[in-house]
């Protein structure tokens, strides 16, 4: 990219001179230096006065050597002379005049001699080299406190205003948010508006990250061969260190030390990085700056300067950069993780931003052109080509979810000695090894791996898969898995999951939970806000008994009114485990049960079904795709099934309602009624219909023993007769034996965990909602549950059987809301929920 540079000056003296201060003032760094030759901060003040055993000033060093001409002549040309002969406090790294003819030999510049330097270029080759604060070498590796060996990366005295790139039309990213600009013949455009780190690296930083030599000869290229002690800066070995001025120290290097570039710039100066240079600049945009407009002497707001900067999750201020110029905010799945232009990135929020910036600094990996095209072309991005047909019509959101795999947050973790250990963003191993890569280029805020393999994501694999591909058409499951990280459970390769995804067009077809305790049922119709980037609902009156759908009278946005509503979605369409094993009923990650008939028949055959529909007898929802991501299929795990039609949806039937409903519970219903365990508020919140109040949001059984063996205990005096109890309370005659009898039969007959006739085979020990006051635990079954049939064992040796003389005596189906509030008619939220299935049993379970 062929940029043209001018520096700014003020008075003739750099404004580097005006660089914001590190690490406090020069007493933190001079309290730090005892036992390095210095006892003190308050005796050695060197912006006031010279200590009487140190030498010559920077400059008079510099000059009297006689070897360091091309370095004095730059501190004279920049009017920098009366600063560097003064007292102060800097640490300089300089190149001798031998080292400066290997440099004007070859060089990034592009200079053949001193006289082609621009000032720019000398303003780099001094303040690039430059700390603004006095230190011994071994001090570098040290941060604030002072913390031994925590240090890698210090801010130099080169300020963003001593290169200003005047930025052509031609050499703009191609995007829509740099067209405005490309009218123009240039415009002062920062590459970034933060000052540039140094490198260095120090024996006990090393030590201390547990990185070895071997590992910095690789970040290197093994180019280098490092022998314990080593110090470098920059890439650059020291060959002289700590020489003492009045002013500071000066460290020679072995060659010229130039500024680092950051990772962005280096990636676009790479033509073997070409493809992904353009996946990064997809999230490039230019952002006006005030103060630099106004610095460069432009009529601010009339004409403007900018700075590069990529839309991330992370950037400068430790804050998200995800708004344009016209207020248009990006959406999440299009951001990436961190800012690769941020030149003083950095990761953490332990500390101060000056120290976090100092402990580490990024790593990217990036695939090369070769590898990406492979991957493209015969591997496993073919699903990729398949869908859009070339790179530049894959969404931004795809490619965001491709380059944020590939970076890291902290580059000590991901050394060769610690590939072993290095997990991508779905946490799961990267797998990579040196071999993998190609060349390393180091920036002045992280690490670059150019390999030679595509490292994609877990979610290019996984049930996550359509939803990233077609996202345009799932954005609301998209939304409320991103919002609530259910994308770290659903990229795991550990489980196998089915995903069950409503369309844009399903989800228009919500029938409210919250609405079922109100007069009329209400559907929920989810939308998509492409300007705040978040779902919102219209609300509308539904008639069940029609399927008529009214206008809208309502709508609901923000986490209380929908973020929570949209999880317990979610959650209903998630099923742990393969829903095409042969079995009709499956339970859900939400508790709720679904039924899946004709699995064999694949996508246009298969159907869905929540107890919603099947309770109200709906018709079964079709699956219309199947996306195989199966461990077998692309290393994945699971599968993903679209719903065009209806999302599935839970029931709104009770227990009470459906034991009053059926005339073979009639019997139990009277028990239930009689034992005092329905509510209709609970813990000063609100029962939708009636709640059971042993049930705590999780999934339960209700065992229904026939009417006739309920009459037959209570005529044996087995069991107490409600109407009796009633009869004897009006009586004046205590009744607490008898009531607590009852009441401890019902409880023997709700057990945790819901068996389904026909679903997976199960077998165990239950508990019951009866606690043996002799033990203080609950009361075990012994349950065995499989397609054909369910068998209980009672603590009496009793075995029961689930009675199948007709549909409606098993698997039946109720649900359990409570909702904030006092009043079920005005629930606007769900608090919690319980899923039941009910069934019949061939006589009562008994415990004594």
């Amino acid at each position: 990219m062929a940029i043209k540079y001018f520096s700014l000056s003020s008075g003739g003296t750099s404004l580097a001179r005006h660089t914001r201060k590190r690490l406090g003032a020069l007493a933190l760094v001079m309290a730090g230096m005892t036992g390095l030759g210095l006892s003190s901060c308050s005796e050695y003040d060197l912006d006031e006065r010279t200590p009487s055993n140190w030498g010559n000033s920077i400059y008079s060093y510099l000059a009297g050597n006689g070897n360091y001409t091309n370095m004095t002549r730059i501190i004279d040309d920049l009017g920098y002379t009366a600063v560097l002969n003064k007292t102060g406090s800097k640490t300089l790294f300089v190149a001798d005049d031998d080292a400066f003819a290997r440099f004007y030999a070859n060089n990034s510049f592009g200079v053949r001699s001193y006289e082609q330097l621009s000032e720019a270029q000398k303003r780099m080759l001094l303040f690039g080299a430059m700390i603004n604060n006095s230190y011994q070498l071994n001090y570098l590796c040290n941060t604030e406190g002072p913390v031994e060996g925590a240090c890698m990366r210090r801010l130099s005295a080169l300020s963003p205003y001593d290169s200003v790139p005047r930025l052509r039309p031609e050499d703009m990213p191609d995007n829509k948010y740099w067209k405005h600009l490309k009218s123009q013949p240039f415009t002062y455009c920062f590459k970034d508006l933060t000052y540039i780190p140094m490198i260095h690296f120090m024996e006990k930083f090393l030590a201390n990250n547990k990185i070895t030599n071997e590992d910095y000869d690789f970040l290197y290229n093994n180019e280098t061969n490092r022998k314990p002690g080593q110090a470098s800066v920059n890439g650059l070995q020291v060959v002289e260190e700590d020489i003492r001025c009045s002013n500071g120290f000066i460290n020679r290097t072995e060659e010229v030390m130039t500024p680092l570039q950051n990772m962005a710039e280096i990636i676009s100066q790479k033509p073997v990085a070409s493809r992904w240079n353009s996946f990064l600049e997809r999230f490039s945009a230019p952002d006006s700056v005030e103060e630099a407009s106004i610095r460069l002497g432009l009529s601010w707001p009339a004409e403007k300067a900018y700075q590069k900067r990529f839309f991330s999750e992370w950037s400068q201020g430790g804050r998200p950069y995800s708004t344009t110029a016209d207020g248009t905010v990006i959406d999440d799945a299009e951001l990436l993780t961190f800012d690769p232009g941020w030149n003083e990135y950095y990761a953490g929020q332990n500390t101060t931003a000056d120290v976090e910036l100092q402990r580490n600094m990024a790593l990217m990996m990036v695939p090369s052109d070769e590898a990406l095209d492979y991957y493209w072309r015969d591997g496993a991005g073919s699903i990729l080509r398949e869908r859009y047909g070339t790179w530049e019509a894959v969404p931004d959101n795809v490619i965001a979810e491709l380059v944020n795999n590939n970076m890291q947050k902290y580059l000590t973790s991901c050394v060769p000695s610690k590939f072993p250990t290095m997990l991508n963003k779905s946490n799961d191993p990267m797998n990579i090894t040196t071999n993998d890569v190609d060349s390393v280029w180091l920036g002045c805020n992280g690490a670059i791996y150019l390999t030679n393999k595509v490292f994609a994501p877990t979610s290019f694999v996984s049930v996550m898969y359509p939803l990233i591909v077609f996202n345009d058409n799932y954005k609301i499951l998209w939304w409320i898995i991103n919002q609530h990280r259910y994308d770290a459970l659903l990229n795991s390769l550990t489980s196998t999951y089915s995903l069950m995804v409503p369309s844009s067009n399903a989800v228009l077809q919500y029938v409210d939970p919250c609405s079922y305790g109100k007069t009329d049922l209400e559907m929920l119709r989810f939308h998509y806000d492409n300007a705040t980037k978040e779902p919102y609902a219209s609300v509308h009156k539904y008639d069940p008994a029609t399927g008529v759908v009214g206008d809208s009278i309502d709508e609901k946005r923000g986490y209380w009114g929908l973020d929570r509503r949209l999880e317990f979605l979610l959650k209903d369409h998630v099923v742990v485990g393969d829903i095409e094993d042969g079995h009709e009923y499956y339970k859900t990650m939400g508790n709720s049960i679904i039924r899946v008939k004709d699995a064999s028949k694949g996508a246009g055959g298969m159907t869905i079904e929540g107890t919603y529909q099947m309770n109200d007898n709906l018709r079964p929802i079709p699956v219309s795709h199947i996306y195989n991501q199966t461990k077998e299929q692309t290393g994945g795990n699971g599968k993903t099934y679209i719903l065009d039609e209806q999302p599935i949806l839970g029931t709104r039937q009770s227990v009470k309602k459906i034991l009053e409903a059926t005339p073979e519970f009639s019997e139990f219903a009277g028990l239930l009624e009689a034992s005092g365990l329905i509510e209709n508020n609970y813990k000063d919140k609100t029962c939708g219909d009636n709640y059971i109040n042993v049930f705590n949001s999780y999934q339960y059984t209700v065992y229904v023993p026939t009417n006739e063996s309920i009459r037959n205990l209570i005529n044996d005096g087995k069991l107490p007769d409600p109407e009796q109890i009633d009869e004897k309370r009006e009586a004046g005659i205590n009744v607490t034996a008898d009531s607590t009898k009852l009441v401890n039969f019902v409880k023997y007959h709700i057990q945790d965990n819901a068996l389904v006739i026909g679903g997976r085979n199960e077998s165990s020990l239950y508990e019951t909602a009866l606690i043996d006051t002799r033990t203080n635990s609950f009361v075990r079954l012994s349950v065995t549950a499989d397609d054909k049939e369910i068998s209980i064992k009672d603590g009496k040796n009793n075995t029961r059987r689930v009675v199948k003389t007709s549909p409606a005596v098993y698997n039946r189906f109720a649900r359990e809301y409570i909702y904030p509030g006092k009043s079920a008619k005005d629930a606007t939220d769900i608090e919690t929920n319980s899923s039941i299935v009910i069934h019949q049993i061939d006589g009562p379970l008994m415990y004594e």
